[in-house]
């Protein structure tokens, strides 16, 4: 198994701890492949999302009970006829949990300064609904919309004529469906949305991270910037995870979270890249005390090689040396029988 597929097979988990308190490990991402970054990325988002979803499905199923109970008993009488309402007295509500306003005034003639009592008090909260005779306005925000109720009865075929149908019509009604496709279409939505801005805050830590990449000397090329960016952002994401599901569930709001966000990753990257420097020096002076090691060694090998070969030498010449003696006896011994030729035939005085 080679070393890119070692690497694809750690799992996720794994890759969210090193990411988020292995500083000193980030040099681990370089040499991946950019697609398993991406996967890990598409994945922590994912995650991410469908914890947010369902918050946002479990505030949407409370609401919708509290809708549900309000209708149901507190809700005035009131009859539709005609594409006129007419309800048995006027409703000012407020949902402080949601800081939504209901107002309803059927009477013949509203003043417009009472509409734009309505509005301001909209305008001051979240969001609501004012009914009226004729119509009905909503309000999010700064932005409203104005619908006939004739045009809302054509466009959804909501024939409802008293409040009795309509509490037949949402008893009728399956929540649990209701609640599982707000979950799906909301998972959906999300995901799309924190893919697309997340990527966004990447690109930007990606830049920086490039630009402090060659201020400190290390020449990164883009790709495993961008991994190593992917990486960075894993406890952000983590964090703005967590500070959802607490705003959600309390209220809770801390000022500037976005900048504190961003800055984190920006903190990660920039020490990812100091500590991938570090390992690189660290590395370097190692190969360079291996490098003397090897030096030395080498010099010892030739100083044993050119004592090797003196010592040959000096044997030649002793070699040579007691072979020239050798040969002059011989030769002393050779002159002496040329000159004493009688010698040789001289018999033994063991012969008679």
């Amino acid at each position: 198994m080679g070393i890119e597929e070692a690497k694809e097979r750690v799992d996720f988990f794994k890759r969210l701890k090193l990411a988020i308190f292995k500083l000193e490990d980030y040099g681990y991402f370089l040499g991946e492949r950019l697609s398993t970054a991406f996967k890990y990325f598409f994945l922590l988002i994912f995650i991410m999302t469908v914890i947010i979803s369902a918050i946002e499905t479990y505030n949407f199923s409370i609401q919708i009970n509290k809708v549900y109970n309000y209708i149901e008993n507190e809700l005035p009488d009131f009859k539709y006829e005609n594409g006129n309402l007419k309800c048995a007295e006027k409703v000012e509500a407020y949902d402080h949990d949601y800081k939504f306003y209901l107002f309803i005034n059927t009477d013949e003639n509203v003043l417009d300064e009472n509409i734009e009592q309505y509005k301001q008090k909209i305008y001051d909260s979240e969001y609501g609904i004012i009914a009226l005779k004729d119509k009905v306005i909503y309000l999010i925000g700064d932005n409203s919309a104005e619908v006939k109720y004739e045009d809302l009865v054509k466009e959804y075929n909501f024939n409802i004529s008293n409040k009795s149908e309509l509490v037949s019509k949402i008893n009728s009604l399956s929540r649990g469906s209701l609640i599982s496709i707000y979950f799906i279409a909301s998972l959906i939505i999300l995901y799309i949305i924190n893919t697309l801005t997340t990527l966004s805050d990447i690109c930007l830590i990606a830049i920086f991270g490039w630009v402090a990449s060659r201020i400190c000397g290390i020449g990164f090329k883009m790709a495993p910037v961008f991994a190593l960016s992917i990486y960075s952002i894993s406890l952000s994401i983590v964090l703005k995870c967590i500070y959802y599901v607490v705003l959600s569930l309390t209220g809770f709001v801390v000022q500037y979270f976005d900048i504190i966000y961003l800055l984190i990753a920006y903190v990660y990257m920039i020490a990812a890249i100091f500590m991938i420097k570090y390992d690189l020096m660290k590395q370097t002076e190692e190969l360079k005390k291996i490098f003397e090691v090897q030096k030395k060694v080498h010099e010892e090998l030739d100083k044993e090689l050119n004592n090797d070969d003196t010592d040959d030498e000096f044997e030649d010449e002793v070699d040579d040396y007691f072979g020239d003696d050798d040969n002059d006896d011989d030769d002393d011994d050779e002159n002496e029988n040329d000159e004493n030729p009688e010698r040789e035939n001289e018999p033994d005085g063991s012969e008679i």
